[in-house]
């Protein structure tokens, strides 16, 4: 176990550990760059969907412009780890920017929608490879000691992206029109690339793994692999559209098989695309990935109704929707910020286990604000959502990253933001189904839910998944307690 406390943090404070000293300097301002145009591109591109639809048409797919891009980003995720391992940092960066802005071009000049979701798709691949490639450079970067600092000043990118994102996605199409939503990309992904290539060293591929893979037949279960990955990412990308019980229950099954076997194959091959130990719970790096997918399926909620119910229940505007759940970011920076600067890695661990349950209180209390239509008690929920992941989220990836072993930190770090992802790819279809059987929705309707069902069944919803929160908060407990014993016993070993 190499994560340092921070007590060790600021022992070891000096000018050579700042994140923005010489040596760190471009590396640092490519993660911003990175996580930044990847946050906003996600509340830029909602703000403008309607008038791309009004002026393209094709309302009945305006899901594909949001599955594609997700479908190929978690598609890219899974990828990069595996990629970074053979070619280093610097090649993939190259591919993800030239994605990047050949899907934002296409989408941005597109006459049609289904060129639009074409774009898309180029776009999802390339933003899925960059923040997984950000994160994966996380440990290269930064000793463990400083890597505090770097969560924090991320999650606080992320909340000026929630803060900037709807108001400049109004000014660029009151200036020029949405296109410029997507073009804007051109010049980011000029300068990002620009950082990553002073920032990274080159590095050339050996050839091991090629001759790996041809002498133990890997490449067949290589194709293999990939298929069931394709497979699985569709089925569990597709659950949004399906409305009927039984057929969205049935998709999702489908496709947790197909991720599971996919899992089997790949322990057993020689050149894996996942950590050995994901989703091993008996394991400190698998019992954490699980709680990282389920946190995100438990909380995507929030992506699905939050604004909506804030415009039907309250009358809310649009933007004034986007804020009231932007909270959550606002918030999860800041206390961010305080869990960077934790006076022990008793501490730490402290703020570790109590992140989940606080996020099961803001559950709670969004359920309260609609049961009561309480506009204030509503807000103050995404507050105490935001403070529960801003506590623990650095904490827990940052003991994921620093606790691989076997060379597998590159897979760690790059399958995380990747598995958050697909939790929310599955949460949204969970909650599609449990709002179905409660009556939030009715079955096969695609209408705006409206203000009669989330007065009978919106608070419902909530308190379901607040019930479903306590899982991941108790498997955090455990983890607490793993990582612990870990570090005692290494601690010990220093020793002697």
């Amino acid at each position: 176990m190499s994560v340092s406390s921070p007590a060790q943090v600021s022992a070891s404070i000096s000018s050579h550990s700042s994140l923005f000293a010489p040596a760190r300097l471009a590396g640092t301002l490519a993660l911003i760059l990175g996580v930044g145009s990847h946050a906003i591109n996600g509340f830029v591109t909602t703000a403008v969907l309607p008038d791309i639809i009004r002026d393209l048409g094709g309302q009945d797919r305006a899901f594909w412009v949001f599955s594609t891009f997700e479908m190929m980003a978690i598609l890219a995720g899974c990828l990069t780890g595996a990629t970074k391992q053979r070619f280093g940092a610097r090649f993939p960066f190259l591919v993800a920017t030239l994605l990047l802005a050949a899907g934002s071009v296409l989408a941005g000049l597109s006459t049609s929608l289904t060129g639009l979701i074409a774009g898309r798709a180029l776009q999802g691949f390339g933003e899925g490879m960059i923040i997984a490639l950000c994160y994966s450079l996380i440990p290269d970067l930064y000793p463990s000691n400083i890597a505090p600092r770097i969560f924090a000043l991320l999650a606080g990118v992320w909340a000026l992206a929630a803060g900037i994102g709807p108001v400049s996605a109004g000014l660029l199409t009151e200036l020029w029109s949405w296109r410029a939503a997507f073009l804007v990309n051109i010049p980011l992904t000029l300068m990002l690339f620009g950082l990553m290539n002073s920032a990274l060293p080159a590095r050339s591929t050996s050839g091991t793994a090629s001759r790996q893979l041809r002498q133990t037949g890997g490449a067949g279960r290589l194709a293999l692999r990939f298929v069931l990955l394709a497979v699985s990412i569709f089925l569990l990308t597709l659950i949004g559209e399906i409305h009927q019980p039984l057929p969205l229950a049935a998709t999702i099954m489908t496709g947790l098989i197909a991720a599971g076997l996919l899992l089997k194959l790949d322990r057993a091959s020689a050149q894996h695309l996942f950590p050995k130990q994901a989703f091993r719970a008996t394991t400190v790096v698998g019992l954490g990935t699980w709680i990282v997918f389920l946190i995100s399926v438990v909380t995507a909620i929030r992506a699905v109704f939050i604004t909506t119910m804030g415009q039907v229940h309250w009358g809310l505007s649009v933007t004034q929707a986007s804020y009231v759940a932007a909270g959550l970011a606002f918030s999860w920076s800041f206390f961010a910020w305080i869990s960077s600067r934790a006076p022990s890695r008793q501490r730490e661990l402290t703020y570790l286990a109590i992140g989940p349950f606080l996020i099961a209180a803001g559950m709670l209390l969004t359920a309260v604000g609609i049961a009561t239509a309480s506009l204030v008690t509503f807000s103050l929920a995404a507050i105490v959502a935001g403070a529960g992941h801003g506590l623990s989220n650095q904490i827990l990836m940052r003991s994921l990253m620093y606790s691989a072993k076997d060379g597998e930190q590159d897979l760690v770090s790059s399958i995380l933001p990747t598995l958050s992802s697909a939790g929310i790819a599955i949460g949204g279809g969970l909650t599609g189904l449990i709002a179905v059987l409660t009556g939030l929705v009715s079955p096969g309707d695609t209408s705006l839910i409206t203000g009669e069902a989330i007065a009978r069944s919106g608070a419902a919803v909530f308190y379901i998944n607040a019930a479903l929160m306590i899982i991941p908060a108790a498997a955090m407990l455990v983890l607490r307690h793993r990582l612990v014993r870990s570090e005692e016993i290494g601690q010990t070993d220093q020793e002697f």
